[in-house]
């Protein structure tokens, strides 16, 4: 029998963080979705293929769970993080309380909101309006194509590109905060001159506030996706010009006044993507010599393992 998404793991922690963001800073993250619950199954994520996909929209994690978590996780942090941001685990939209969320958030805090999507869910009016009181919504597009789109995001089999589009186009269209539209490049499948020419014109007729180009930076779900190099990066946001920006390495966060690294909040961290020694070190503040050293007890432990992807060691939580 396939494992039901909305059972899985109803008691762990939705609110995790702070992290460093790439793009946002020191990140409040919310997760409203099990593990790999999504709408595709792209050949890049970091978090491995995709079990079971679903359109389905339902409560996966309560609403009033996720504000309460983050209730508790506000009243003890400070400073406060940059963003509270939906990402995590999964496709965020397909849970239902999504857009109350939003709203609970903004009327307890004046920290903005963001929300990171693969976008496949823009062409329902009820998801498009959940979305509406957040301050920034970073969806994603990898290709100019229908065939390309199946190749790489391997969407679930109702999804249609044309819906992916017209839904990124009416949400730019209705939408008063910013959109950054995200594209994930991989060397050798959407690079070449006319298909990033063909998703700069697809770009333009979206209108988003920036185009953030972004490459495959942890192990990916196939092995035959591999990066960009950063002159092949520079290339692609030279040849776009206006409004086109490679997305910055990760920001370097304060030291942890704690003594000793705490075995919980490097699994947290784990559990929800593959993370170098160098990554939890920013992530967490601690010296990376003492995340190292807990690292070595946890795998010895069987608690993680380790995957290398280009030349580099990414840990991962081994599954329960």
């Amino acid at each position: 029998m396939a494992d039901d998404p909305a059972k899985r793991n109803p008691s762990s922690g939705c609110v995790f963080g702070p992290v460093p963001s790439r793009r946002l800073g020191r990140s409040l993250g919310i997760d409203m979705v099990p593990l790999k619950t999504c709408t595709f199954n792209c050949i890049y994520c970091q978090l491995g293929r995709t079990p079971c996909q679903t359109l389905d929209r339902k409560e996966y994690v309560p609403g009033r769970q996720i504000i309460g978590e983050l209730e508790e996780k506000l009243s003890s942090l400070s400073p406060p993080p940059d963003y509270v941001t939906f990402s995590g685990s999964g496709e965020p939209t397909l849970n239902s309380e999504i857009g109350w969320v939003i709203r609970e958030i903004s009327r307890l805090t004046k920290i903005p909101i963001a929300v990171l999507t693969n976008g496949s869910l823009l062409h329902l009016e009820t998801v498009r309006n959940a979305l509406q009181e957040a301050d920034l919504v970073i969806p994603t597009l990898d290709a100019a194509s229908p065939q390309l789109f199946k190749f790489i995001n391997r969407p679930h089999h109702s999804l249609r590109f044309s819906q992916i589009l017209s839904g990124l186009k009416d949400f730019r269209r209705e939408f008063g905060g910013q959109v950054w539209l995200q594209v994930m490049l991989c060397s050798g499948i959407n690079d070449d001159p006319k298909e990033i020419s063909r998703l700069r014109e697809i770009l333009d007729s979206v209108g988003p506030d920036r185009i953030q180009l972004n490459t495959v930076i942890r192990p990916p779900a196939e092995e035959f996706v591999s990066p960009l190099s950063p002159g092949q990066m520079e290339k692609v946001r030279d040849l776009w010009g206006k409004g086109a920006e490679i997305i910055p390495d990760f920001p370097q966060l304060g030291e942890s006044p704690a003594s000793r690294v705490r075995d919980a909040e490097i699994i947290d961290l784990l559990k929800r993507r593959p993370r170098t020694a160098e990554e939890i070190s920013r992530a967490l503040g601690y010296k990376l010599e003492s995340v190292s050293q807990c690292l070595g007890e946890l795998y010895r432990r069987h608690t993680i393992h380790y995957r290398m992807f280009q030349n580099r060691c990414y840990y991962e939580k081994k599954p329960a």
